[in-house]
This record gives structure tokens, sequence and C-alpha cells, in this order.
């Protein structure tokens, strides 16, 4: 029991040495020691708790939930993807698949479709950027290979700058 309160005692005495260690500057830069109990123990100080603006979203939200999406089955002779589902789908495709789709599903006039390059498909999966420009704005939007069938393939195209509550699927 001596030993315990010595420890204590010399635990108190190193806790009052650093304190003193502050003087002679700005009191309220100087770091406090921790709270000491008797036993020598110290106490945590409880870490501030984040604000809700700080607080990170949940990571199962989706952050494209308003976006305009569809499907869209589509069928090209310039698409050149072999049994196993690997190949290519060319740009020009793609961009007049997204006209025809705009137009039909979307009701949207479009002055042009852009894809900067081919989708590359393995396995029956690709991906690829592109934008549509109607008279007003540019949208900027993907497509991704989702399906296929014979010589079909069926697109999920989805274009976040259009709500989906403007446009009629």
């Amino acid at each position: 029991m001596r030993s315990a309160g010595r420890r204590a005692a010399a635990v108190a005495a190193m806790a009052l040495a650093l304190a003193g260690c502050g003087m002679g500057g700005d009191s309220s830069d100087a770091q406090q020691p921790p709270e000491v109990s008797t036993i020598g123990a110290e106490t945590p100080t409880p870490s501030p708790t984040p604000t809700e603006e700080s607080a990170s979203p949940d990571a199962s939200e989706d952050p494209f939930a308003d976006a305009a999406r569809t499907t869209s089955w589509a069928s090209d002779e310039a698409m050149k993807i072999d049994k196993d589902g690997n190949g290519t789908i060319p740009a020009a495709s793609l961009e007049a698949d997204l006209v025809d789709l705009f137009a039909n599903k979307f009701d949207m006039s479009v002055k042009e479709a852009k894809c900067e390059q081919d989708m590359t498909v393995t396995d029956w999966s690709g991906f690829e950027s592109c934008n549509v420009v109607d008279e007003e704005m540019t949208y900027f939007g993907t497509i991704e290979l989702i399906d296929h069938k014979d010589n079909m393939v069926e697109y999920e195209v989805m274009f976040p700058g259009i709500d989906k509550d403007d446009v009629d699927f």
C-alpha cells in the first residue's frame, strides 16, 4: 500500500511540474496536464463529437439517386463482339443510340452525342462516358452494357445532370 501512495504522489508531483512548464508565457497556449486520480491513473479527456456538417455521408447512399437513368436495347452491324462477350462497340454506334434514346424516351431534341472512344467489351461487360448536347446545354453521362441476347445488347444509360422527374420514361 505504501508503494501505491508513493507512486500517486510521484505522478501528482510530475503533473504539477508539467503544469509549471507553461509559466512565463501565455497560459492559454500551455497544454493542461491530464487529471490525476488518487491512485495515479490518468482520467481520459472526452473527445469532441462531430457536428452534423462534418459527419460523413452514409456509404450506402446513392449520390446519383435523382439522375435520369433508363435501359435501352440496341443492335448495330458495326458492333464486333464474339460469342464469349469480348470485343468493341464503336463510339459512333453509341452516339447514334444516345440520339435515338434521347428523342424517343426522354423526348428531348439532341444536336449531338459524343463519346470519346469505342466501348471495350470484356465478358459481356462494358462502360463508356459520353456527352449529349441539346439546344441549351451539354449533359455528361455514362453508358454501361448490362445484358445481351443474340446480336442485341442492353445498355443502362445514366445522366446525372437530368433529373429523373423531368423526363418521361
